[in-house]
C-alpha cells in the first residue's frame, strides 16, 4: 500500500532525527599528537577519540598522544594491534601504561595490517582472552566489523568470530561494541547489520564513514584497508567516490543507510564513526554542514 504523504513526511521525518542523532554523537578516530588543535571544531570535551597504531609505531608515544587528549578533555580510545604485540610482557607495558598514565578505559582490539603475528597473539580474541586487560583496569573493548568482509572469511564465518570476542568479553567482565570499517556502498552495511541481527548479537555498534577527501587519498586508503577485498571492487567504486567528493563527504551512504537505521536491524547503531582521510577540519565542517541540511529537512 502506497503511504500518504503525511506518513511519507513523517518517515523522513524520522530518518532525518536518527541520522542527525548519529551525526551528533559521531567519534572518529586520530593520528597526530596535534590533533586537538582542530578537534574542537566540532568534537566537544568528553568525546571518544580513537588513536591508530600503525606498523613500525611505538607503543610509547600512543600513550604519549593519549596522555595530550585526555589533558584536552577528551576521552582517547587506543587501537590494540595483535599482531604488533611482540609478548605478554609488552601487551602488559602498552595497555597498563596507558591506564595509569592517560587513565583509558576503553580499547580497541583489531588484528593489525601485517598478516603474521610478531609475537605472541594473532587475533584480538587472543588478546581478550588473555585476562590481562580487566586485571590492568579496562572496561570496555570495541572490535573491528567488517561490513564489505575480511580476506579468506565468509560472512557466515565472520559472525562467529564476532560472537566469539562477544562471549569472551561478556566472561571477563568487560563492556563490548564494534566499530566496523568505512564502506564507500550503504547496501553491504545494510546485508552487514541484517547478518548481526539475524547472529543475535545485541552490540552497539559505531558505523565507519570516509571522512572527506580526494580520490587518491581515499582510493590509498581503500586499497591499504581492504575494502572489496580487491583491486577491482575497489575500483568499482571510483564512480561513487567521485560523487562524495562532489558532495564534500560520504553524504550518499548516510542517506543510503536512512531507512535501515530506522529499522529493528539497525536500531544498536549508537554513532557514526570518521576516518577524516582529508583531515579533521574537512570532517568537522562537513559534519556541521550535513547536520545543517538534515536539520532543515
Amino acid at each position: 500500500m502506497t503511504a500518504s504523504p503525511d506518513q511519507a513526511r513523517a518517515a523522513s521525518a524520522a530518518i532525518h532525527a536518527r541520522l542527525a542523532g548519529l551525526l551528533r554523537a559521531a567519534t572518529v578516530e586520530v593520528y597526530e599528537k596535534n590533533s586537538p588543535r582542530v578537534l574542537d571544531s566540532f568534537f566537544s570535551a568528553g568525546a571518544d577519540v580513537y588513536v591508530s597504531y600503525l606498523p613500525g609505531d611505538d607503543f610509547r608515544t600512543r600513550i604519549e598522544i593519549a596522555k595530550i587528549l585526555r589533558g584536552a578533555c577528551y576521552n582517547p580510545v587506543l587501537h590494540v594491534p595483535a599482531r604488533q604485540m611482540m609478548s605478554r610482557q609488552m601487551l602488559a607495558d602498552y595497555v597498563g601504561g596507558l591506564v595509569e598514565e592517560a587513565q583509558v578505559t576503553r580499547l580497541l582490539l583489531i588484528a593489525g595490517d601485517t598478516t603474521r603475528p610478531r609475537g605472541d597473539y594473532a587475533t584480538s580474541l587472543e588478546v581478550i582472552e588473555s585476562g590481562l586487560l580487566q586485571q590492568l583496569g579496562v572496561a570496555h573493548v570495541d572490535v573491528a566489523g567488517h561490513p564489505e568482509g575480511n580476506v579468506g572469511l565468509s560472512q557466515e564465518r565472520l559472525m562467529k568470530v564476532l560472537t566469539d570476542k562477544r562471549d569472551a568479553a561478556q566472561a571477563a567482565g568487560l563492556g563490548f561494541g564494534i566499530v566496523t570499517q568505512f564502506s564507500f556502498d550503504p547496501r553491504p552495511v545494510e546485508q552487514w547489520l541484517g547478518a548481526v541481527q539475524a547472529a543475535g548479537i545485541a552490540a552497539p555498534i559505531r558505523l565507519g564513514l570516509a571522512g572527506p577527501a580526494n580520490p587518491a587519498t581515499l582510493l590509498k586508503f581503500a586499497l591499504r584497508c581492504g575494502i572489496g577485498n580487491s583491486i577491482s571492487a575497489v575500483q568499482k567504486h571510483v564512480g561513487t567516490i567521485g560523487r562524495l567528493l562532489k558532495d564534500t563527504g560520504p553524504e550518499g551512504v548516510v542517506r543510503g543507510l536512512g531507512e535501515a537505521l530506522v529499522s529493528e536491524a539497525g536500531a544498536h547503531v549508537e554513532a557514526f564513526h570518521f576516518f577524516p582521510f582529508g583531515g579533521l577540519a574537512k570532517t568537522s565542517a562537513w559534519i556541521r554542514a550535513m547536520l545543517e541540511e538534515l536539520e532543515r529537512g
